[in-house]
């Protein structure tokens, strides 16, 4: 009897230990089947993503895009575009935007909120945001990469007439240099980025226009403007120009790379009562105001920011010198390659982010003024 007693037991407990199995086994599948859904609960949606250069945007698309939408099936439909085209184009749309998701500086994100052209994420959604560095979270969106701008020179030159690095106003000043010096164009992409630190280099400030113009020019003599990199280029590389004041450092790098004897010189920038060692313009992916795609697109900048993106991103990365926004995205880029070291920005919070804000209170000022440095 107790042998019967005791077969029962054990075959009830083995049928418990069936049940429970089975129940392990569906919450666990269930939980994964969740987890699965929520990140492809867009699966078949699209949306539209406003970058740059059909060059740049063919980069974002074999990287990060391609993980993207391998993992959530979400497709992205690349626009070539400009921050100052999105403005517009956003605004004409009177509400209904045909872009989602847009690619802006720090200097025109400033000029995109004076006009109401972008929305507001939701930080709940985006929980990698935790990741960023605190100087650099928006609410806006998220940063995507940061660049970094400092002074293009030939080395050859500097070296014949004995000067130093070209840090700031103090040698750009230099009689030497005259007619050698290039600024940006207000046409150019980077004019705006540049222009306030440009002017609080001359020792001027972001209100008084005039003076801060007339301080420049009697200063700098420049050759002329830069209306685009390609510009910058040919300049340097012919040796019209000798000096390039608020250059990418990664355009400057490139010119190295092809033989012009050039190097970059970090820019000496006292703002605040503090010394920068370089002018930063972290690119913001940033949420279109009125975007019915609002989620996707939240979902679209956490994936971004997550360790496996940065991964996949790293062409992306390495194509313009910008630096992650996450410091595992900053780890794969330098294994990748360990000359990334070189324009990595370590601490973003010590390079120069100016009040683009300020500044846009007396833009009209500032472009019709400019031309003035040349005379």
């Amino acid at each position: 009897m107790s042998d019967k007693k005791s077969s029962y037991l054990s075959i009830k407990k083995l049928r418990l230990c069936g049940i429970l199995a089975t129940l392990v086994l569906g919450a666990t599948h269930g939980a994964l089947a969740q987890n699965g859904g929520d990140i492809r609960r867009f699966a078949g949606q699209s949306i539209s993503f406003a970058g740059y250069s059909s060059a740049f945007n063919d980069k974002w698309a074999a990287s990060f895009g391609k993980y993207f939408t391998d993992r959530t099936g979400i497709t992205i439909n690349w626009i070539p575009s400009s921050p100052s085209k999105n403005i517009t184009s956003i605004r004409a749309a009177g509400g209904n935007p045909d872009i989602d998701v847009m690619l802006m500086d720090s200097a025109n994100l400033a000029r995109g909120l004076r006009e109401g052209v972008v929305g507001t994420v939701d930080p709940a959604k985006i929980p990698n945001m935790k990741k960023v560095p605190e100087s650099l979270q928006i609410k806006s969106g998220i940063p995507s990469m940061a660049y970094r701008y400092g002074n293009c020179y030939r080395t050859d030159k500097f070296e014949q007439l004995k000067l130093g690095s070209p840090n700031d106003i103090t040698v750009w000043s230099n009689s030497s240099l005259s007619g050698r010096v290039m600024f940006p164009s207000t046409t150019a992409a980077q004019w705006l980025i540049n222009a306030p630190a440009i002017a609080l280099s001359a020792g001027g400030n972001y209100s008084d226009v005039s003076e801060s113009i007339k301080k420049l020019s009697s200063k700098v003599k420049a050759y002329g403007f830069f209306n685009s990199s390609g510009d910058m280029d040919a300049a340097m590389s012919s040796g019209d120009v000798w000096l390039t004041v608020g250059n990418n450092q990664g355009r400057c790098l490139a010119l190295k790379k092809q033989g012009i004897p050039v190097a970059y010189a970090s820019w000496k920038i006292d703002a605040g009562g503090k010394e920068y060692s370089d002018l930063i313009n972290p690119d913001n992916l940033v949420l279109v105001a009125n975007s019915p795609k609002k989620e996707l697109v939240e979902l679209m900048m956490n994936e971004f920011l997550s360790d496996e993106a940065g991964k996949a991103s790293v062409p992306l990365f390495m194509f313009i010198a910008g630096t992650p926004p996450t410091s595992a995205a900053i780890d794969a880029v330098v294994a990748a390659d360990p000359s990334a070291a070189e324009w990595i920005i370590k601490d973003p919070s010590k390079l120069f982010l100016p009040d683009y804000s300020a500044f846009l209170a007396n833009l009209r000022e500032w472009t019709t003024q400019w031309a003035s440095i040349l005379r």
